[in-house]
């Protein structure tokens, strides 16, 4: 039952590592027309179960001296884009494009407003 079992596992297994490799989480990146380096981003959920035992008849166990096997094995995969990296002239910016509560966008932009309004001050200084 243990060959059984294990090979059931070390199928499912191997299946599943075909989509759960590097190139799925972070993509290939591609380059626009100006010359900036995207790279997708992609959160990769995983479930796996697997199972199996003897089953059968004491008659059937009498004829060949073991229980009949049975087993299965079931994987459940998500897939969801959660951004993009963007290479550009040394800067890199992630861009977020999960759904997100309106509170957590706005803490997000507020390193952004605050560098704006920072430079703002500065010009106004110089002025």
């Amino acid at each position: 039952m243990d060959n059984q079992i294990n090979e059931i596992m070390t199928t499912a297994i191997e299946k599943i590592k075909s989509v759960a490799e590097s190139n799925t989480v972070i993509g290939v990146p591609f380059e626009s027309k100006d010359g900036t380096l995207i790279f997708p981003l992609t959160k990769v959920s995983l479930g796996f179960v697997a199972g199996g035992g003897e089953y059968g008849t004491v008659k059937q166990f009498k004829e060949s001296n073991r229980y009949p096997f049975a087993g299965g094995s079931g994987a459940g995969v998500t897939l969801q884009p959660v951004g993009l990296l963007k290479v550009k002239e040394g800067d890199v910016k992630l861009i977020h494009i999960d759904d997100k509560s309106p509170v957590e966008k706005i803490l997000e932009t507020i390193p952004e407003v605050i560098d704006n309004l920072a430079e703002m001050l500065k010009k106004d200084k110089e002025k």
